[in-house]
């Protein structure tokens, strides 16, 4: 014989089950929420407006019509899938997890809020340093008479193209 209140035990953390998995996020919901939070990538239809915006600003002689139809047909949605898959098979899911509860804390909103101002000055900085690496490796060259001013002609130089 059946035990009625064991049965409705089992019911209740069987529906208690079901309702948290049916409430649980998915990886790729996940994912989409680190991109979202990190800035990492503008998750936006505004976007889709930006890049038609510039197009039109490019090409002002094309008519409003035109872009009106290509509107629909510009969809970052393909896109955003195509980033959640990479983050996906870069991270796990405790991984995937782990940004989330970084990224919600204080120090990983103060990472979000000067990302943008940290990459500029990081490729001003790598532009700099880069220009001075020239500088120093021609200058050494140069002074080691490798270098000579105006540089030497080509050994061989192509022939000229005939022209039909």
């Amino acid at each position: 014989m059946f035990n009625c209140k064991k049965v409705r035990e089992i019911f209740c953390i069987g529906s208690l089950l079901l309702s948290v998995f049916s409430y649980s996020q998915t990886k790729q919901d996940k994912v989409k929420e680190l991109i979202s939070l990190s800035g990492a990538f503008k998750l936006s239809k505004e976007v889709e407006k930006d890049i038609l915006l510039n197009f039109k600003k490019r090409y002002t002689n094309i008519p409003d019509s035109v872009w009106s139809s290509l509107e629909p047909k510009i969809n970052i949605d393909n896109l955003i899938s195509q980033v959640i898959d990479i983050y996906g098979n870069k991270f796990t899911e405790k991984e995937i997890d782990e940004f989330l509860v970084f990224y919600k804390s204080d120090i990983g909103k103060k990472l979000i809020q000067n990302s943008p101002s940290i990459m500029t000055e990081i490729q001003t900085a790598t532009s700099n340093w880069g220009m001075e690496v020239t500088n120093l490796v021609n200058n050494d060259l140069e002074q080691k008479g490798y270098l000579k001013s105006p540089p030497p002609p080509m050994p061989n130089p192509p022939a000229p193209m005939k022209s039909k």
